[in-house]
C-alpha cells in the first residue's frame, strides 16, 4: 500500500545520513556515526519529518529488539512456553528458565535495538531546535515533530529501565544509561540511578504532552499517548496518587478518539487496517503481509501460549463473599481460535497476532497502550493510593470485565462486588491484566515484579508463586551484554547476580 511504502524509502533514505558507518552495535551508541553532517541534513519541514518516520520504523522493522521486546515478558512470566524444540537455542531456554544469559543475541538485540531508537530521537530533536518556525510551511509543526520524539525517546528509555534496569527501587544506583544528546562517536557513559532514569522520563513525557499534537494517526506519538505513558511511569514509581490522577484524566477528558471499543475481537482482526482506526489504542504499531512485525511468526514457530495461561483463564476463579467469580470466560477462547504453524503438535495458537495463513495473515498490529490498560492503571493507583478500594477504581475494574462479558450478580463471569477486600481487589486487578492484556507486550511480568517488591521480595506475594523457576530477584531483569560492557572498556556496570 502506499502509505507502507512511503513509509519504507523514508526510513531508508533517513538511514543513509543516520546510520551508514556503525563502529559496533554492540554498544549504546548503536549507529553512532553519519556519512553525512547531521548537523546539516535536518534543515527544513521535510527533512525533519522524513528524520522524524525514521525514528517511527525502528518500531515497524522486524530485528533490533522487534518483535523480542513485547515477547520477553510473557516468556519470563510463564504466559510463554517456548515453541518448537528444534528451533529454541541455549538463550532461550534460559529466559524460559528465568535465568538470562549475558552472551545471548536476544539480550544483545534488545539493549541495542532501543539505543537505536533513542539515538534517532536524538538527532530528530537536536536538529529541529536549531530551525525556527520560517522553516516550516504549517503552523505549530517544528515544536510538535520535538514532542513526538521525545515521547518517542521516553518510550525508549523507559523500555531500557522495565527490562535492564531495576526498575521497582526508586533508589537503586541501577537505572540505565540516558541519552539526551546525539551519539557521535563511541564514547561510552555511565549508568544513572533508577530515579534519575525516571526524572529524564518524566520529563520528556512532559514536554510531549505539551508540545505533541492531539492526534496524527493512532501509530504517531500524541498528547494522550504520552499522559497514558506517564501514567504507567508514575504506578512503576510507587507514586499512585499521581497515577491515578493521570489515568483518571485520560478516561474523563480524552475525548471520542480515545474509548474502549466495544467489543473485544475487533482489536484483533487482522484482515484489515480497520484497526488504525480504533478508539482504543493510544498507540500502535501495524505491517501488512508483506512485511509483518514479527510478532505472529515467532507467536507460531519460537514461542507458545503456555497451557497454563489458557486455563488460568477457563478454570480460574476467586471467591468474594460467597460469589465464586471466574476470571475469564471469552477473551482466552477468542486467543485460542489462532493455529500454530504446524497443527496437531500439542502448541497452542494465539489470534492476538497475524495467523500464517487465511484471511488473517495480511496485517498485524502491536498495541503499545491502549485504554483497557488505562482502566486498570487507574484502579491499581486509586485503590494503593489510598489502601482501600473506592467504588470509582472497583467501576475501573469491572468496565473491562462488561466489555468482556461479564454480567452482574451470582457466580460465574460476574463483575466484582462491593464486598471484595483490599487485597483480594489488587490480585484482581493484576489477574484482569493478564486476561486483557496476555502476549501482547508482557506487561504481567513487571506486574509481577512490582506486587513482589511491594511486598518486601519473598515476605508476602512472590513472582515464583506463578513461576515457579523465578526465584532469584536479580534475574527478574536482563544483563547488561557482556559484549556492550567489555567494548565500553567496563565504563558501564553490570547488574547484580551476572
Amino acid at each position: 500500500m502506499k502509505s507502507r511504502i512511503n513509509i519504507y524509502i523514508a526510513a531508508s533514505l533517513f538511514s543513509v545520513f543516520l546510520g551508514s558507518c556503525e563502529l559496533t552495535k554492540d554498544l549504546d551508541e548503536y549507529e553512532p556515526l553519519y556519512s553525512l553532517p547531521a548537523e546539516t541534513a535536518i534543515a527544513d519541514e521535510s527533512s525533519s519529518e522524513l528524520a522524524l518516520t525514521g525514528v517511527y520504523a525502528i518500531l515497524q522493522q522486524k530485528g533490533g529488539s522487534n518483535p523480542i521486546s513485547s515477547i520477553l515478558g510473557s516468556t519470563l512470566s510463564g504466559v510463554d512456553t517456548g515453541g518448537y524444540p528444534a528451533f529454541l537455542n541455549a538463550e532461550d531456554r534460559a529466559l524460559l528458565a528465568n535465568t538470562p544469559l549475558t552472551i545471548g543475541g536476544k539480550v544483545q538485540s534488545l539493549y541495542a535495538g532501543e539505543y537505536t531508537m533513542i539515538n534517532r530521537a536524538n538527532w530528530v530533536i537536536s536538529g529541529v531546535e536549531k530551525l525556527t518556525d520560517a522553516n516550516f510551511t504549517n503552523d505549530n509543526r517544528r515544536l510538535e515533530i520535538i514532542g513526538e520524539a521525545k515521547i518517542m525517546r521516553a518510550l525508549g528509555h523507559f523500555t531500557l529501565l522495565k527490562e535492564f534496569g531495576q526498575f521497582y527501587d526508586i533508589n537503586s544506583e541501577y537505572g540505565v544509561n540516558v541519552r539526551l544528546e546525539p551519539a557521535k562517536d563511541a564514547t561510552a557513559l555511565p549508568r544513572v540511578s533508577v530515579g534519575a532514569t525516571y526524572d529524564a522520563i518524566l520529563k520528556d513525557l512532559e514536554d510531549g504532552i505539551t508540545l505533541a499534537p492531539d492526534l496524527r494517526r493512532k501509530y504517531y506519538a500524541n498528547k494522550t499517548f504520552a499522559k497514558g505513558l506517564k501514567a504507567k511511569v508514575l504506578l512503576y514509581m510507587g507514586r499512585y496518587a499521581e497515577a491515578a490522577a493521570t489515568a483518571k484524566d485520560i478516561l474523563d477528558n480524552s475525548g471520542p478518539n480515545f474509548a474502549m471499543v466495544s467489543n473485544f475481537a475487533t482489536l484483533f482482526d487482522h484482515s484489515t487496517l480497520n484497526t488504525l482506526n480504533n478508539t482504543e489504542g493510544l498507540f500502535a504499531v501495524y505491517a501488512d503481509g508483506d512485511e509483518t512485525l514479527g510478532n505472529g511468526n515467532f507467536w507460531t514457530v519460537f514461542n507458545a501460549v503456555s497451557d497454563s495461561y489458557y486455563n488460568l483463564g477457563t478454570t480460574g476463579t476467586m471467591t468474594v463473599a460467597g460469589q465464586v467469580i471466574n476470571y475469564d470466560a471469552t477473551r482466552i477462547p477468542f486467543m485460542k481460535t489462532g493455529s500454530y504453524a504446524i497443527p496437531n503438535f500439542g502448541y497452542n495458537g494465539n489470534m492476538k497476532f497475524a495467523q500464517r495463513f487465511g484471511p488473517q495473515s495480511q496485517f498485524e498490529t502491536v498495541y503499545y497502550l491502549r485504554m483497557a490498560e488505562i482502566y486498570l492503571i487507574y484502579a491499581e493507583a486509586a485503590a494503593r493510593s489510598t489502601n482501600s478500594v473506592s467504588s470509582q477504581a472497583l467501576a475501573a475494574l469491572n468496565a473491562v470485565r462488561i466489555r468482556a462479558g461479564a454480567t452482574t450478580g451470582g457466580n460465574g463471569f460476574v463483575t466484582y462486588p462491593a464486598a471484595i477486600s483490599y487485597a483480594q481487589f489488587l490480585e484482581a486487578v493484576r489477574i484482569e491484566k493478564m486476561m486483557e492484556l496476555g502476549s501482547e507486550t508482557g506487561e504481567n511480568w513487571y506486574d509481577l515484579i512490582r506486587y513482589d517488591y511491594a511486598d518486601g521480595f519473598g515476605t508476602g506475594f512472590q513472582v515464583s508463586n506463578v513461576k515457579a523457576t523465578a526465584t532469584n530477584p536479580d534475574f527478574f531483569i536482563m544483563p547488561i551484554p557482556d559484549v556492550s560492557i567489555k567494548a565500553g572498556n567496563n565504563i558501564i556496570k553490570q547488574n547484580p547476580g551476572y
